[in-house]
């Protein structure tokens, strides 16, 4: 959705950044964003306090709140994808070289 979403307004983003944390996101709190999705994703109840405090000094409490918002609405979309069989279409592939992670580059 990010990848869509810089690519409708024209905003530059470095997905590389997911998987580097070397490479700069090129988006506003994306290092913190990365560490808390990462913490989430983790379920690391001691990284995650961190990385929500992190958040919140330097976007504020509304920016902590957006982030669990979109996690909570992927993690939603992401379950529904996967209990009905939605096929992952080609277009998609394009997102594993963007992430560094295509075979073949």
């Amino acid at each position: 959705m990010l990848r869509a979403s810089a690519h409708a307004t024209e905003h530059q983003v470095d997905l590389r950044a997911i998987t580097d944390r070397a490479d700069d996101p090129l988006i506003d709190r994306g290092a913190e964003l990365i560490a808390f999705a990462t913490a989430l994703v983790r379920g690391e109840p001691i990284g995650l306090d961190a990385a929500r405090s992190e958040l919140r000094a330097s976007g504020g409490p509304a920016a902590v709140v957006r982030a669990a918002a979109v996690a909570g609405n992927f993690q939603m979309m992401n379950r529904l994808v996967d209990a009905t069989g939605v096929p992952i279409g080609a277009s998609l592939r394009a997102i594993s070289a963007d992430l560094g992670l295509d075979p073949g580059s």
